[in-house]
């Protein structure tokens, strides 16, 4: 049986390979994907202007009124010296292709300096790391097909990282159905068990290369075993979370139904223009947050044409995120709010997903541990595929 387990580790290892080896990769480069697009990008994230800034209506006004060919989509609210907005739009007509999704906008003299289409193809510099960030998740392939692969990519990921693990447990019966340790549940027995297991944690330096490389690949998953577990979850929640994640996390517990769940036929008609501003819900919102005695000032504002909902997020958006509060872009009439971690153990579960799989759970030390742990994925990617090409070599010989 163990043979078997064996056989199927490696070839679901290989099935998955060349993906966890990009999105490895892919995943220590875009850890630091802010920082990097601001470096290659210096005229678009960095304001040469000075003087006082301009406040969010005077901001929206001269948008609307230089920009008509675009709708606001999102609109961050704070302000830093020397540092554009990045705003997000979408096109006025609903029929014309989008030439640009994100504005960089001075908040001084509310002049755009430029502007792209996020994920546009390929290696330019104004387009790379956003680039780089949609490969990693879709291999920019059309429509969800990119979300698909990837994601059965990391439930493959997922059950040959379990797998993995349970070929480095010491054997409890040996080939004649013995039981090597009639009683592991002793204090002796256990001891002796553990003893057996502790080597396989372990590198030995000065072995041949061959048993290096096994080792090293043995030894480096159970110490990533944890990581890989988490990343493979988190991956799975991020591209396949209505077809398998929620359905999956439900058998165990209710998710909260949110006001977007409540429209999902109407996400399928064209988009809708919004009856009330920004501004005036921006305004209520801040009077809703003291009612709900938050006291982080809001941080951005968006409006999904699609679901006709505005939402206005509060906090940092490092640890677990913003706390958003949420509108109807008709009335203005309050829907509901998005608090992360609190609600049913689904939703809480669900609200790490994305600050694990990220790092920011624990801010800039965590994006260095993610890029870490993504070269740790490539090391296992490569000794493992030479764990395997040297396994061929007496098949090669034969034949």
């Amino acid at each position: 049986m163990r043979k078997i387990w064996a056989r199927l580790h490696r070839y679901l290892g290989l099935a998955a390979a060349l993906f966890l080896l990009q999105a490895g990769l892919t995943g220590c480069i875009i850890a630091y994907q802010q920082e990097l697009d601001a470096w290659l990008n210096p005229e678009l994230f960095s304001s040469p202007a000075q003087g006082a800034m301009l406040d969010t209506p005077a901001l929206l006004a001269r948008l609307q009124r230089e920009q008509p060919q675009y709708r606001v989509v999102s609109l961050p609210l704070t302000r830093e010296p020397g540092k554009t907005l990045r705003v997000t739009v979408r096109p006025a007509d609903p029929n014309q292709e989008p030439v640009a999704d994100e504005l960089f906008v001075d908040p001084i003299s509310g002049k755009v300096l430029g502007g792209r289409l996020w994920g546009a193809c390929c290696f330019e510099r104004q387009h790379l790391i956003p680039f780089i960030y949609a490969f990693h998740y879709s291999l920019q392939l059309p429509g969800e097909v990119g979300l698909w692969v990837m994601g059965l990519a990391a439930i493959v990921w997922l059950f040959e990282s379990l797998i993995g693990f349970y070929l480095t447990l010491p054997k409890f019966f040996s080939r004649r159905g013995q039981v090597i340790e009639s009683s592991p549940n002793s204090d002796s027995q256990r001891k002796t068990w553990l003893h057996r297991w502790a080597p396989v944690w372990r590198i030995k330096p000065s072995a041949s290369r061959t048993r290096f490389n096994f080792d090293l690949h043995r030894a480096g998953g159970l110490w990533l075993f944890g990581f890989m577990l988490m990343f493979a979850v988190s991956a799975i929640s991020l591209n396949l979370r209505d077809a398998v994640f929620e359905p999956a996390v439900s058998l165990f517990s209710n998710f909260t139904p949110s006001p977007f769940d409540a429209r999902e036929q109407r996400a399928e008609r064209p988009p809708t223009e919004s009856k009330v501003d920004f501004q005036q819900v921006l305004q209520t919102a801040k009077t809703d947050a003291v009612g709900h005695g938050w006291r982080q000032p809001p941080t951005t504002i968006f409006y999904n044409a699609q679901y006709g909902i505005f939402g206005v997020g509060f906090g940092e958006t490092e640890g677990l995120g913003l706390t958003y509060l949420y509108y109807d872009g008709e009335t203005g009439a309050y829907l509901g709010d998005y608090a992360p971690g609190t609600g049913t153990v689904a939703d809480v579960f669900e609200a790490w997903q994305w600050p694990l799989h990220s790092g920011r759970i624990i801010g800039l030390p965590g994006r260095i541990l993610v890029s870490m742990i993504g070269i740790g994925v490539i090391v296992m990617v490569v000794t493992g595929t030479r764990i395997w090409l040297h396994k061929q070599k007496p098949a090669r010989a034969w034949h």
